[in-house]
């Protein structure tokens, strides 16, 4: 039985940077003005927004709550600030997590002369009421290049990632650079994935091949092994408890 789902990068929802809107945005589920209800989430995974944002533009002080937030950097340099004091400048392949819990305001801006791409992705919590915490960590390109780098866990399965959030999820991020390179991963029946191609091409052996901005839903038990389909390829991988529907 056939167990994934393909989104083409022309069937996100673009949102172009303007006066009114601080970057160029692709939106892989509801978000602000953009409401389809049968596009709401993927399990646990609330929010996906591939953000391009313009130079000295961003999105400035602004609220959350109830909500386990984190951002990768794909280009350029992201300035973060938050209510709690923390203040930290991200560089491409560097990822950062927000608690939101019982409340928290922050600004995430572009304060360069070019333009700067961030993932901006939230996870529902696995319960409400939880303290504001913050955390980054920087990762080089060798952590990644060529091979599958797990830069984010639950926190009561760590297990060697350098983040975590409260939920039961995984995150894998991969960026493949030589054409002989092969990423295998395993994904157990009981979980879901959500597999994100935001650079170049990725072939997916017995599955559909992804090209830049391409997704690709996988439920329940899949072998998967990844290999280049362009010059480069740098994708993410959210895996996350399986849904009793989908």
């Amino acid at each position: 039985m056939r167990n994934h789902q393909e989104k083409k990068a022309e069937d996100l929802h673009y949102l172009k940077a303007s006066d009114m809107h601080p970057a160029d945005t692709y939106f892989h589920f509801s978000f602000a003005n953009y409401y389809d209800p049968k596009n709401m989430n993927y399990g646990v995974l609330r929010v996906l927004n591939d953000d391009n944002v313009k130079p000295h533009n961003g999105f400035d002080t602004h609220p959350h709550s109830e909500m386990e937030i984190f951002s990768y950097v794909v280009d350029g340099k992201l300035t973060h600030r938050d209510s709690a004091g923390n203040h930290e400048v991200l560089s491409r392949g560097d990822a950062q997590c927000i608690s939101a819990g019982t409340g928290v305001t922050h600004s995430e801006l572009n304060e360069q002369d070019d333009w700067c791409r961030f993932l901006q992705i939230w996870i529902i919590p696995e319960s409400r009421g939880l303290p504001v915490r913050y955390d980054l960590h920087r990762f080089s390109p060798e952590d990644r290049e060529n091979k599958l780098l797990r830069i984010i866990s639950s926190a009561a399965n760590r297990d060697g990632a350098s983040l975590y959030v409260c939920q039961d999820i995984n995150v894998y991020v991969s960026e493949l650079t030589d054409s002989g390179a092969r990423v295998s991963y395993v994904l157990s029946e009981n979980c879901q994935a959500y597999i994100y191609c935001f650079e170049g091409g990725v072939d997916i052996e017995g599955r559909p091949s992804l090209a830049e901005r391409d997704s690709l839903r996988v439920r329940g038990h899949a072998s998967l092994e990844f290999s280049l389909a362009a010059d480069k390829a740098h994708f993410i991988i959210i895996e996350m408890p399986l849904e009793a529907s989908a």
